[in-house]
C-alpha cells in the first residue's frame, strides 16, 4: 500500500483556481510545446477542423471508434468533404488497420482528460481506440471537452483509481504535444518516433460532466 503522505506540498499550486484559468494554462502550456489548440463550441467544430485540414494539408484520416466522436458527426463531416477516412474497427484485420495507421495524413481520438500543469492529454485506449491512431499518422488531433481539463497528474491517477472497478485498458497514453527528440547537441527534432504536429480541439460545453 502506498502511504498516507500527511503534507500535500503541489496543493497550493492550483488552490482556488477555477475552471476557466485552468483552461488557460491548459492551453498557454500546450502553446509553448508547438501545439495548436483551438476553442470551439459543438456548432463551431466544422469550423475548427476545416482550418487543421487546410493548415496540415490531410487528405486521409484514421479515427477512434468512439461515440463521443460519433456524435459530433466526425464522420458524415470527412465524407462531405471527400476525405478519405476509416474507423478503427476491431472486426478488421488487425494489420490492415495496421498498414492503415501507417499510411493516412491525420488521426483523430476523443482524450479523456487534459492536465493544465503541463499542457497533457489523457487517452483511454482500449477496443475501437486504438493507440496507433494516436502514435503513427505525421498529425495527430485530440478533441477533448475543457471540462475534463484537471490541474495535474495527481488529479489523474486519481481518476484513473476510480475506474479500476470497471477494468483498465492495457494502455492509457498521456501525450504532451508532438513527438520531439534532442541529440547530443541538445537540438530538437521534431516527429522522430511519432506525429510531429499535434493539434488539440476544445470542446466548449454547457456543465461539468466531472463536479
Amino acid at each position: 500500500m502506498p502511504p498516507d503522505w500527511m503534507v500535500k506540498p503541489y496543493v497550493h499550486l492550483h488552490a482556488g483556481l477555477n475552471q476557466e484559468t485552468l483552461i488557460k494554462q491548459f492551453i498557454e502550456n500546450l502553446r509553448a510545446l508547438h501545439t495548436e489548440v483551438l476553442r470551439a463550441s459543438r456548432g463551431e467544430l466544422g469550423k475548427a477542423l476545416e482550418r487543421i485540414v487546410e493548415d496540415s494539408a490531410a487528405r486521409s484520416v484514421v479515427y477512434w471508434n468512439d461515440e463521443r466522436l460519433q456524435k459530433i458527426g466526425l464522420d458524415d463531416w470527412l465524407t462531405q468533404r471527400g476525405i478519405a477516412h476509416q474507423v478503427w474497427d476491431v472486426l478488421l484485420d488487425e494489420q490492415e488497420l495496421r498498414h492503415c495507421a501507417a499510411g493516412v495524413d491525420m488521426g483523430i481520438a476523443y482524450a479523456e482528460l487534459g492536465l493544465s500543469e503541463t499542457g497533457t492529454v489523457m487517452l483511454w485506449n482500449g477496443g475501437g481506440r486504438g493507440r496507433l491512431v494516436s502514435l503513427l499518422p505525421p498529425v495527430f488531433v485530440a478533441v477533448l471537452s475543457e471540462n475534463t481539463i484537471i490541474p495535474r497528474l495527481t488529479e489523474a491517477m486519481a481518476y484513473v483509481r476510480g475506474k479500476m472497478s470497471e477494468g483498465l485498458p492495457a494502455c492509457i497514453n498521456f501525450i504532451t504535444g508532438p513527438s520531439r527528440t534532442g541529440d547530443i547537441e541538445a537540438d530538437l527534432a521534431f516527429g522522430v518516433h511519432g506525429p510531429g504536429k499535434v493539434y488539440v480541439i476544445l470542446l466548449q460545453e454547457q456543465e461539468n460532466i466531472y463536479e
